[in-house]
This record gives C-alpha cells, structure tokens and sequence, in this order.
C-alpha cells in the first residue's frame, strides 16, 4: 500500500546554492590560544628563575636575572608538542564519538569518519541515498568509515522497518537491504521485510524470530537518543568527523568536507587524481 508522508521536522527550505556556507564547522585550537599557552609558558618559567633568585639572594645581594634563552625555548617547545598531541587525542575522541556499534562501511580506523542519522521513509534520506552516497564512496571509500545510525521518528512503521534492518545486519546482510529499503519506500512493511530476507537468502526462522521478539527496538531507540542529544533535529544528520551537517545536501558538500579532513590530516589525495 502506497504511503505518503509530510517530514515536516526536517529544515529542507535552505537552496543548495546556500548549503556550503550554513556547513557547521568544529572549532579547533585557534591560534590566539595556542599563542597564549605559549606566553603562559614562558612567564612561568621566568617567575621561577625570579624566585630562584631571591631564595638564593639577599635583597642586598640580589643579582639581575639572567635568561637561558635554550631553556626557554626548550619550554616553549615542550609545550607547542603537548598541545600537538592534546589536539590530536581531541580529535580521534570527536571522529569516533558517535560509532557505537552500528553498520559500517570502510575500514574501521579511516581518518574520515561520516555517521549518518537516517528513517528508512524520509525521502530526503532516500535522495541522498540516490544522489549521493554512491559516488561519496566511490571516489573517497578508501578514506571513509561510512555509519549508518537510525533516526526513526517519522512514521510509526519507521521503527519497524529500522529494526527490520537491524536483524538483517545480524545475518550480515544490512547494507543490501538498506539499499532495498530506501529503493521500495512505498512497499516498507512485514511482508515486504520477510520478502527481502528471503530474496537475499537470510535464515528465515531466525530472522522472523528476530522480528517477532523485536529484538532490536532498544538499539534503534539509543540511536534515536543519541542522535537527538548530539543535535540532530531532522533527517538525515550527518557527523563529518564531528561536524554536524543537517539535510539531504549535494554532494560537493560532502566531498569539500572530506577533502577538509584528509588535508588536515596530512593525507595527499584527490578525487578522480
């Protein structure tokens, strides 16, 4: 039976032309605060050469401060390298932040990580599904972990079908009826769920088991939280490592986000290069 349905928690009324400059961007280490640690640095060294000195000396006696000037840049340098790795921890930390243990693609320790928060009947979703997705992966999969998460909210068969999904995945066949799903989101219900795990050969009696038991309704209802508590207002959300990118937007969005990534990340790389 056909369905049709209003999203109308989803922001779409943005242009494409527009998209690029509403892009979040995650705010890392400016340079005013790096260079503020640094001075914090060096005045911490100098107060202790100072008290040094007045220990050691009588007010009388007191003798001028002399500074090592490769002492101090010794410091300086010391914590110019603190600040490297704390930035870089900070930043595997957001990359990862919200994996959890969903369906991925791509290797699991890529430096690229997208998460998408996603209804198997928002047509959005379906639109980046068919315009999108396929040629992000084809021209960056060797640089992604690609994380689909549910965001199950719009009808009250979303859950369903996301849980539908979820024990697919169990049989190691997610990814296929993802594609199936957002191909046939008129047809998204129990029949057509027991349809897609028999066309793709899945043990049958487990997987209508799984259904039955809804075995996964807690899992998709995580998803959902955590999507919610990381900002997530509509579908689909996306996390480009970290970054929040809301709404079906076109793909050279996507690519100059990843691209971003892979040259912060000292990684030389060019679609299509």
């Amino acid at each position: 039976m056909s369905r049709k349905h209003k999203e109308t928690d989803v922001d779409n009324q943005t242009q494409d032309a527009k998209a690029e400059s509403e892009t979040q961007l995650r705010v890392t280490t400016t340079p005013r605060k790096l260079l503020s640690y640094v001075v914090v640095a060096a005045a911490c060294y100098l107060l202790g050469l100072v008290i040094g000195s007045g220990a050691l000396n009588s007010p009388q006696e007191a003798a001028p401060v002399m500074v090592d000037e490769t002492q101090l840049r010794a410091v300086v340098l010391s914590v110019l390298e603190e600040l490297g790795r704390a930035a870089a921890d900070d930043g595997a930390a957001d990359r990862f932040a919200l994996v959890d243990d969903d369906p991925y693609l791509g290797a699991e320790d890529a430096p690229v990580v997208i998460v998408e928060f996603s209804d198997f009947f928002c047509s959005y979703c379906k639109r980046h599904f068919d315009q999108t997705f396929k040629p992000l992966l084809e021209n960056y999969g060797e640089h992604i972990r690609y994380v689909y998460r549910d965001f199950a909210r719009l009808t009250p068969e979303s859950a369903l079908a996301s849980e539908a999904a979820q024990c697919a995945f169990e049989q190691g066949k997610f990814w296929e009826f993802r594609a199936d799903f957002f191909s046939n989101q008129d047809s998204l219900g129990r029949e057509f769920y027991l349809e897609t795990a028999a066309n793709h050969e899945l043990d049958m009696e487990a997987y209508t088991a799984c259904l039955d038991e809804r075995r996964y309704l807690d899992e998709v209802e995580i998803d959902g939280l955590d999507g919610q508590l990381a900002g997530v207002r509509g579908t689909p959300g996306f996390f480009i490592n970290g970054q929040i990118l809301s709404g079906a937007q076109p793909y050279s969005i996507f690519e100059r986000m990843t691209q971003r990534e892979l040259d912060t990340a000292g990684i030389d790389y060019s679609a299509g290069g």
